[in-house]
């Protein structure tokens, strides 16, 4: 209940639009509204200004869309008081402004006139903050670091441990596809999804993030200033709470109880994951929120207060004019909100034109609660939607570009396994679960590397949602209507299992390539064909070995780890190697004894041969000879005859 009481105030009122500053005299204005919260406020002032011209510089900044600051001081004039309190003071940003203009006297087109502004305005937060609507990816940034790089002009102060922790990764998801939600919807959402403070110092003019409310000390307040107080007990909560962990391999349900709870009544939280820690974290942010609200006291005034009252200051109910029984008496409270309303007692343009002060009727409320009240007021918001998609490409090192390697990160602290993803949109690696994805368990596929893949970014953490694209040479001509896998690097060392369909029949084929190495087994109607084939043009691959995946998936882990995990690995390649050129060796050696025998074996019927030709040869001449000596007895006989 308020009623206003009269009051002579001294308002000082600045305007500053476009660079230039306006004050405004006090008993210029005829009407201010304050709503100040322990988060913010809204306000808004009116006043008169004298005769001016068109040009006049006030008005002709007015009409400019350019950002208008208010800053309003609110202070009693009470001459008895030997050192007044500060003035009650809110600066912010005007979100809108009216302007009315009356002519001096009956002459409608005189060329002065008088103006009556009205500007509506409210904390920098709220102004530029639901105006902001970013869609961003950090990875390795604390949110403080974050809130820093989008305060704008808002003067921030932090005095929270968890703010200043560095995160692997921080999607930011307020864009304009999200309607109604903004910056300012996040960091209120932000704040209460981690039971901590966000409070405005309108004294200061600054925020604060904290883990608990800021404490102080409290000032006495008068009982002849406070008319009337009400003492109300916010609602109790009637409801448990339940920590639900959805792990097929070991669920478990974590009751957090509440003495006024009635029994069944319960508000469940789900998760699913595998790191107890993370669920044992969620079971004491929920135990902290699971509080009743404490009484709180509401306060009308019946004269401007001697001590301060703005949101967050401490005030303390003392002294013998306060019932003995009143609730609260002699305890610390907090300010939690804070009404004022002021109409000047004469409203005129041309009344109080130069004085600083003028008398107003004034209605002014408080809203108090314990200053060991631990729970946090905050306004409404709308929590941020997530998770939204975007496009990545697999992260995995070493290989050509080309390649199809893939990357699998060990996580040492929680032994869970992790794909590395690459935002091209703000060039930045996430992690995402290493799981079968759309496969079943008894299928490895995994994601390889440069892969165009649509994400799910949640808050602090990402989501493999779908493939995009197929690799290059796995479709097949589409009037084949074949399907293909490729499994392998690249298209020089690989194997293809083929299904397609050739002259309408079903022909399914293997192809394993190695270099100039390849095997083929291809099955048709009534035929299966095998082939192994060595290209010796192309000659056998040079043994290569990459450990750019070892030493990816190893960062961050210690040094003498990193060595010991590539020593490994190179002493299992080197004998490996040494077990192949042992091998290859043992090949060579066979076959040169082989080739031996075989021209030794050779040698010897050659031999053979060439003993037989040459008797075959010389009984030829022996045969000869006889034959020539026949014939001359034949010559010599046949002279006889004749």
């Amino acid at each position: 209940m308020r009623t206003a009481f009269q009051e002579e105030l001294k308002p000082e009122l600045t305007l500053t639009i476009g660079g230039q500053s306006f004050s405004i005299p006090g008993g210029q204005v005829k009407h201010l509204s304050v709503r100040l919260a322990s988060h913010g406020f809204n306000a808004s002032v009116t006043f008169w200004t004298s005769l001016e011209k068109k040009d006049a510089p006030l008005f002709t900044a007015f009409q400019k869309p350019d950002l208008v600051q208010v800053r309003l001081a609110v202070a009693a004039v009470n001459p008895a008081l030997d050192s007044p309190p500060a003035p009650l003071v809110v600066q912010g940003i005007a979100r809108s402004r009216r302007l009315i203009a009356e002519p001096h006297g009956k002459d409608k087109k005189a060329e002065r006139v008088f103006r009556r502004y009205t500007f509506e305005f409210a904390d920098a937060a709220q102004v530029l903050w639901r105006q902001h609507r970013p869609v961003e990816l950090h990875t390795d940034m604390s949110m403080q670091e974050v809130l820093e790089a989008h305060k704008a002009t808002l003067q921030l102060s932090y005095d929270w441990a968890a703010l200043r922790q560095k995160q692997e990764m921080l999607c930011l998801a307020v864009g304009a596809d999200a309607p109604e939600v903004s910056f300012y919807d996040f960091v209120l959402w932000y704040v209460h999804a981690h039971n901590g403070v966000f409070s405005y110092d309108c004294q200061k003019n600054e925020y604060l993030l904290a883990d608990s409310k800021p404490s102080g000390t409290a000032e006495p307040l008068d009982r002849l200033q406070v008319r009337h107080v009400d003492v109300r007990l916010p609602q109790p909560i009637r409801h448990g709470t339940r920590v639900l962990n959805a792990l097929a391999n070991g669920p478990t349900t974590t009751p957090i109880e509440q003495p006024q709870a009635v029994a069944g009544v319960s508000h469940d939280v789900l998760l699913r994951t595998p790191i107890t820690a993370q669920a044992e974290q969620r079971q004491k942010l929920e135990k902290a929120r699971l509080q009743v609200r404490q009484r709180q006291l509401q306060l009308s005034f019946k004269h401007f207060p001697t001590v301060p009252v703005h949101a967050g200051a401490l005030v303390r109910l003392e002294g013998p004019l306060w019932p003995a029984a009143l609730t609260g008496l002699d305890e610390d409270q907090r300010v939690l909100e804070l009404e004022l309303e002021a109409h000047a007692e004469r409203e005129g343009q041309h009344d109080n034109q130069q004085t600083p002060q003028a008398n107003y009727q004034v209605m002014m409320s408080a809203r108090l609660e314990s200053a060991s009240e631990p729970l946090v007021t905050l306004p409404a918001y709308r929590a941020p939607r997530y998770p939204i998609h975007v496009e990545a490409l697999v992260h995995s090192p070493g290989g050509e570009p080309p390649d199809r390697r893939y990357l699998i990160v060990e996580d040492e602290k929680t032994s869970l396994a992790y794909f590395r993803m690459t935002v091209p949109l703000w060039n930045q690696t996430v992690s995402v679960p290493a799981e079968p994805i759309h496969f079943p368990g008894q299928f490895f596929f995994p994601p390889y590397k440069n892969t165009r893949v649509l994400i799910a970014l949640h808050f602090a953490h990402a989501e493999f949602d779908r493939f995009l694209d197929w690799k290059e040479g796995v479709r097949t001509p589409q009037d084949g209507q074949g399907d293909q896998i490729l499994l392998g690097w690249n298209k020089t060392s690989q194997t293809a299992f083929t299904h397609d369909f050739q002259e309408d029949k079903p022909v399914w084929r293997m192809l394993r390539t190695n270099g100039g190495d390849t095997q083929i087994v291809r099955m048709k109607e009534g035929n299966l064909f095998i082939q192994v084939k060595e290209s010796e043009a192309s000659g056998p691959p040079t043994p290569t070995y990459d450990v750019t995946p070892q030493v990816e998936a190893a960062k961050g882990d210690l040094t003498a780890a990193v060595g010991g995990a590539v020593g490994e690995t190179s002493a299992a390649y080197q004998a490996a190697m040494g077990s192949v050129r042992a091998k290859m060796k043992s090949a060579q050696a066979e076959a040169k004894a082989a080739l031996t025998g075989a021209r030794t074996e050779v040698g010897a019927k050659v031999a053979e041969a060439k003993s037989g030709l040459k008797g075959a040869t010389s009984r030829l001449s022996q045969g000869m000879g006889q034959l020539s000596g026949a014939a001359e007895a034949a010559k010599a006989a046949l002279k006889k005859l004749l």
